[in-house]
């Protein structure tokens, strides 16, 4: 068995290979998955101005966008469409409304948000092999709801590459299984409790699939969790129907903004809306203590 850990996008990524393998090819796969995450994170992150997109959101365009840009860029706009705008990379203009007013009395005034609002719209980001443009001054994006998981898909693809075959990767609040454990059985992992981060309200078992959790809690701006880092697309303000939506799903890259979707949707309107996916389960912790769950989520 390896375990080995590392810190990147905003929080310790742990990969643990359970695989009959050498050590000297788990090292192996681990390094290169690693160098992998750094480069990808050199490239998503909004806060480096030098990074591909640190740059489009300073100079509204960049050309000759590079291949995984690309990919995600029509990844995300591709959930938007299927969520019907609930999630949506446009919406870096209202993080950024908040993040200004960490030291400053909230809530903002109602005609920032409106500021805000009209700068939140997927269909006015240009993407092509030539060039990646905004179609008005002031827009930006955040790969935050997306980056994670595209990139713990990638680490995953990095340890079949080098033949292992009993891994888990784990992301803080998206993780990704490679298989069974080691003795076949599925990986156990633990549904945080979002009022009591120190308790568990259950366990699911995951196997060659993802689990993504999206919360309130992680990034809260005031104490009251009214504002915190998910932002509805059609208010540019915080949802407050759920305290986290749990998604397991085929990849990371799905289940990520799926639940950031179901965050930002009623509990009845997400349920109807996971089931369209045949091969996606959720559990929705509602602000008044509710459990709602899909009708294929299992949790022991």
């Amino acid at each position: 068995m390896l375990q080995k850990s590392t810190y990147a996008l905003g929080t310790t990524i742990t990969i643990r290979i359970e695989d009959e393998t050498n050590s000297i090819n788990a090292q192996a796969a681990v390094n290169s998955a690693f160098q992998e995450i750094k480069r990808l994170e050199n490239m998503f992150t909004r806060f480096q101005s030098a990074s591909e997109v640190g740059r489009l959101n300073t100079l509204g365009h960049i050309g000759s966008p590079p291949r995984e840009l690309l990919d995600i860029l029509v990844r995300a706009s591709d959930y938007s469409e299927k969520t019907e705008a609930s999630f949506d990379i446009t919406v870096k203009p209202a993080l950024d409304l908040f993040e200004d007013r960490r030291s400053a009395t909230f809530p903002p005034a109602d005609a920032e948000f409106e500021a805000a609002k009209r700068l939140i719209d997927f269909e006015k980001l240009s993407v092509s092999a030539r060039s990646v443009s905004f179609g008005q001054s002031g827009m930006g994006i955040t790969l935050d709801c997306l980056g994670k998981g595209y990139i713990l898909d990638r680490v995953a693809e990095i340890l079949r590459a080098h033949r292992i075959g009993s891994a888990l990767i784990d992301g803080g609040g998206t993780l990704v299984a490679v298989g069974s454990r080691s003795d076949s059985s599925p990986w156990e992992i633990g549904i945080m409790n979002p009022t009591n981060l120190n308790e568990s309200i259950g366990t699911i078992q995951l196997e060659d699939a993802a689990v993504a959790t999206s919360g309130d809690y992680e990034n809260p701006y005031t104490n009251d969790k009214r504002y915190y880092h998910i932002i509805d697309p059609n208010t540019a303000s915080s949802p407050l129907y759920s305290h986290s939506a749990t998604v397991v799903a085929p990849t990371a890259s799905e289940a990520d903004p799926l639940g950031l979707a179901l965050m930002v949707k009623a509990p009845p309107e997400a349920l109807n809306f996971i089931d369209r996916f045949a091969e996606c389960e959720c559990l929705i912790i509602t602000r008044n203590g509710g459990l709602v769950k899909s009708t294929r989520f299992g949790m022991i």
